[in-house]
């Protein structure tokens, strides 16, 4: 009965509590300002499939938070201001190599206009929010490279004001290749300097496009950047380690889907003299009809390993699509 009358009386506070939180909302009226903000800053990362037409994209849009009901009938008039440092700050802050996407890919949408660096478009009646819209040229795009546009919110007219933090972005560009996507990695793993060192598989790694027919293997789940995860205590459940400075950068023949060389993400040879090297007993391939990958591949590293050729660790994997990144 205790426990009974314990559920029954939350219940009533609940129930209470919920009653003051109802009268204390307010209709939408005129307190405070309408603000303007960059809703998907400070960064967008936008991945398309490859193309040959010219397809619209959004790169980011801009929201109005209206503080009245006459204030979002009002029209907003929006400036941007093209801001190339912004995508030269992302590189060096994520050691990426972005390059300013030319003028020769895109056009704009017809309702936003353009004087140098500087773009504007209006925020009409009942516009919540605004599409900032490209039209790239997919015939002329470089699978090899990476593009990228920093803008900046400037001015949004005198009935509004910018959002603090959200005025400004970095929309990030790429067109990925056929290998590109979310996997599910299978396999065993044999770390000779210790037993206790065990692979924890099943993972689940991205295969993010970095060439037109190379992948850096990313794991987003433990790391969130290139690396393997294993377990150092002889538990294949639990992940509780990474080898350091390892991962794969992986190079593909396009027109056989072999794998034809695998790379350490982080140095070839890192600073603590680990490498990647493919598995000559491996298939070592992509499956198109399947969307898997069968790889073999070593990590060498001579500092644990003097003696040639200096594996440490033997993986044998199998990498199976799971969805589109």
């Amino acid at each position: 009965m205790q426990k009974k009358f314990s559920i029954y009386h939350l219940l009533f506070i609940a129930l209470a509590f919920s009653s003051c939180i109802k009268k204390e909302v307010t209709p939408l009226a005129d307190e405070g300002k309408t603000f303007i903000k960059i809703l998907e800053g400070p960064e967008n990362k936008i991945f398309l499939s490859p193309f040959t037409g010219v397809k619209p994209v959004s790169l980011y849009s801009v929201r109005r938070d209206a503080n009245s009901s006459a204030s979002l009938q009002s029209t907003a008039p929006i400036t941007l201001t093209r801001v190339d440092e912004l995508v030269d700050r992302y590189n060096a802050d994520n050691g990426t190599d972005y390059e300013q996407l030319p003028d020769s890919l895109y056009t704009l949408a017809s309702y936003i206009s353009r004087s140098g660096n500087t773009y504007t478009f209006d925020m009409v009646a009942g516009d919540f929010a605004k599409e900032f819209i490209v039209n790239l040229d997919g015939s002329k795009w470089d699978l090899s490279k990476k593009y990228a546009l920093g803008f900046a919110l400037t001015s949004v007219g005198s009935s509004a004001a910018k959002a603090s933090g959200r005025d400004s972005i970095v929309a990030l560009v790429s067109v990925k290749n056929k290998y590109d996507g979310v996997y599910k990695v299978t396999g065993t793993m044999l770390d000779i300097t210790s037993a206790l060192f065990v692979g924890t598989y099943p993972l689940e790694w991205e295969l993010q496009t970095s060439g037109a027919s190379s992948c850096t293997v990313v794991d987003n789940v433990y790391l969130g950047i290139p690396g393997h995860v294993f377990n150092s205590a002889g538990d294949p459940t639990d992940p509780n380690t990474y080898y350091g400075s390892f991962g794969l950068d992986v190079n593909f023949d396009l027109a056989t889907d072999a794998i034809t060389s695998v790379v350490n993400y982080w140095g070839q040879p890192a600073g603590n003299t680990r490498s990647a090297a493919l598995d000559p007993s491996g298939a070592n391939r992509y499956d198109a009809s399947s969307k898997t990958i069968d790889i073999k591949y070593f990590m060498k590293q001579p500092s644990a390993v003097p003696a040639a050729p200096n594996i440490r660790v033997y993986f044998d994997e199998k990498w199976s699509f799971l969805r589109a990144r």
